[in-house]
């Protein structure tokens, strides 16, 4: 069976037309975003099979919808994957950062990465004039449709944020690629996590126990109720007392387990070293650049936050960046004095 592929002529938007033949029957197909898109999000390529993917409305009704990811069938490794899970992984992070909307007159570098603190919806970039005539237009990060949701207003002037955000990652970037400066001040970054584990498990510890106490104060006040030791108004008044404070008893544990999760995530992360050589080759890489490259971004940055207050919450991918992120000014001042104490040496 012959199947022959030639690009015929090239379309007005820049992509190319194709032609397919088969036992001789010809055919064109065109290759757009949606296509390669589809491919890219398609499991069938890392060894999966994906069914259940569309279905009819009713069968009054011929029209198709497609079905919730959740509703779909799925069966892993049906065959041999002839593309690594975690580059799967990768590349569709990047495209869901980067949304569906791919033909932007202005793609910025940090369009995808932008949430609002307070209610996580993406964050816009949108094109403002000021109250001058013809004056030019400027790019402004805003929370689209706030007041609808009940959220805070913002305006930043998006040109300048983006400056301010290449040189803090720019930065952290340097200063985790100096070993010296990095591990000088990560050990004692590491060492205080496990202090700070520890301290949430003993206020875990005391929550349970004070909530264990409450519970049997509960019992004794109900056996001396049905004793009639105490009387049912007296009962209820207390009881109720008791309850309250074991809800709140029970919220603040509910937030110191959240919070050791995440320190027990942090601290777990010491011994990755497949990440380890990631980030190693991939900051080795980004400081190489001339220009930035926004898959580089994408990689190093899981989100960024703003708040009403127009303060910044960078979240990288991964730990150790993130560490530097908490610790910049330590890391910082470690830096200069390890810069003074070398140009000493070149002086002797």
């Amino acid at each position: 069976m012959k199947t022959k592929q030639t690009i015929v002529k090239q379309q007005g938007s820049g992509e190319p037309t194709h032609s397919f033949s088969c036992d001789g029957g010809s055919g064109s197909y065109s290759w757009n975003e949606v296509t390669l898109c589809n491919m890219l999000k398609n499991e069938v390529y890392i060894g999966n099979t994906i069914q259940n993917k569309k279905t009819v409305v009713s069968y009054k009704v011929k029209k198709i919808r497609t079905v919730e990811k959740e509703n779909q069938i799925r069966v892993n490794n049906t065959h041999e994957p002839i593309i690594d899970e975690d580059v799967f992984e990768k590349v569709n992070s990047i495209l869901e950062k980067r949304g569906t909307n791919t033909k932007l007159k202005y793609d910025y570098l940090l369009r995808g990465l932008l949430y609002c603190y307070h209610c996580k919806r993406k964050l816009q970039i949108v094109l403002k004039k000021n109250s001058r005539r013809n004056s030019k237009s400027h790019p402004y990060i805003t929370c689209v449709g706030h007041k609808s949701r009940g959220c805070y207003p913002l305006s930043i002037n998006y040109e300048k944020f983006e400056k301010h955000i290449l040189y803090i990652v720019k930065k952290i970037a340097k200063i985790y690629a100096d070993k010296e400066v990095f591990y000088s001040v990560y050990e004692k970054y590491q060492n205080k996590t496990l202090d700070i584990r520890e301290g949430f498990k003993k206020k875990i510890e005391k929550i349970e126990k004070a909530v264990f106490e409450i519970n049997s104060d509960l019992d004794k006040m109900y056996m001396d109720k049905l004793k009639g030791v105490l009387l049912e108004e007296d009962y209820i008044r207390y009881s109720q007392k008791f309850i309250f404070e074991r809800t709140n008893l029970m919220k603040q544990k509910e937030e110191l387990q959240q919070r050791l999760i995440q320190t027990e995530e942090k601290i777990s992360y010491k011994n990755k070293t497949k990440e380890e050589k990631e980030l190693d080759e991939l900051i080795e890489n980004f400081l190489k650049l001339e220009q930035i490259d926004k898959i580089y971004l994408y990689r190093l940055i899981n989100k960024i936050e703003i708040d009403k207050d127009k303060n910044v919450y960078i979240y990288f991918n991964f730990s150790k960046l993130n560490s530097i992120n908490e610790n910049l000014d330590e890391f910082i001042k470690i830096e200069e004095i390890i810069n003074e104490n070398n140009q000493k040496r070149k002086v002797v």
